[in-house]
């Protein structure tokens, strides 16, 4: 490991503490030099890392780039063992984990995080808006499912992930809008796209790859999207990190999924969910319907009672809400 991020590890693991040059030169056997352009290189990087004369340096707590770093510091020894890949930037994060899969080059647990998506991804072949600042996640998770109910509780489990990451470090207020997307009031703050690698002979899943995009703190949105959108944080907050999130989300989401029989966190799921209840439209074999939700069953399936009095189960596709203003969302 080069010098940077053996010096880096040290301070994402003991952020806000100072550590004098002479300490770190010991405790990683080189010379004081080393260390000081070592620490140069880092904050021309952009690491908020203070130097104070006859003291030493010090990573400022709110220091918010995203390095694996960063992110073994949040996930701790619990995980030590995944991979974890950062990017810069990348067409998404789930295309890159589709490539390595293809490449066999993918494993349980793998982690990969990007500071920005050029060709980012949603549901339906949507696009997800996705500049620098943003929480841009794909967790791979290699299981062999038979049951096809199991493979549908992914993306709840996912959206219950970050539900309760979201609550931890920004204490707002969010909702579930079936199936993937959080949101903030009438606003969409998450999107979550899985997809799965299918053994066509076996008829098994063997690999999820979850994508989850999250928009962290205010952005330029594009018009089509401005009055749609919003985000956890005005502005880069105070002693909150992107890491942070991403490190709740992941350990969270790791914990969901590791026995997707006991579905508890669906109870979860349709108690925090913005549909229950409300009317609907949806397309169902080409054509517009229009219902009232009156349940999410454990299999993640909604379920539905048209205008003509009938009950239809949904478990996938997309959904428009009626709000309490007579608006869709």
């Amino acid at each position: 490991m080069a010098l940077r991020n053996r010096i880096l590890q040290i301070f994402e693991s003991r952020r806000g503490e100072v550590l004098s040059g002479q300490q770190l030169a010991d405790e990683l056997n080189v010379s004081r030099n080393s260390v000081w352009k070592a620490v140069k290189s880092l904050q021309s990087e952009g690491y908020k890392i203070l130097a104070t004369t006859n003291k030493g340096y010090v990573l400022e707590k709110d220091n918010d780039i995203i390095s694996e770093e960063s992110l073994r510091a949040e996930l701790g020894r619990e995980y030590e063992g995944i991979e974890i890949i950062t990017l810069k930037s990348t067409p998404s994060t789930n295309s890159e984990a589709m490539t390595r899969l293809m490449n066999g080059n993918i494993s349980h647990g793998t982690l990969i995080v990007a500071e920005e998506q050029s060709q980012g991804r949603g549901r339906m072949g949507k696009t997800f808006f996705s500049p620098k600042s943003g929480i841009y996640m794909s967790v791979c998770l290699c299981k062999s499912i038979e049951n096809l109910t199991d493979v549908m509780v992914i993306t709840p489990a996912a959206a219950v992930a970050v539900r309760r990451s979201i609550e931890k470090y920004a204490n707002v207020d969010s909702k579930i809008k079936w199936v993937n997307d959080i949101y903030i009031g009438k606003k969409k703050v998450c999107g979550i796209l899985t997809q799965a690698d299918i053994d066509f002979e076996s008829g098994k899943a063997g690999t999820f790859i979850v994508g989850i995009g999250v928009n962290f703190v205010n952005q330029d949105f594009p018009d089509e999207i401005k009055d749609k959108a919003c985000a956890l944080f005005e502005k880069s907050p105070s002693g909150v990190t992107r890491s942070q999130i991403i490190a709740e989300i992941y350990s969270q989401l790791m914990r969901l999924t590791i026995d997707l029989k006991d579905r508890s966190f669906m109870r979860e799921y349709k108690q925090y969910s913005m549909v229950v209840g409300k009317e609907i439209t949806y397309r169902y074999s080409g054509q517009e319907k229009y219902g009232k939700v009156v349940d999410i069953d454990d299999d993640g399936a909604l379920s539905v009672i048209e205008q003509d009095g009938n009950q239809r189960k949904l478990t996938c596709g997309e959904i428009s809400i009626r709000s309490k203003d007579n608006e869709w969302i």
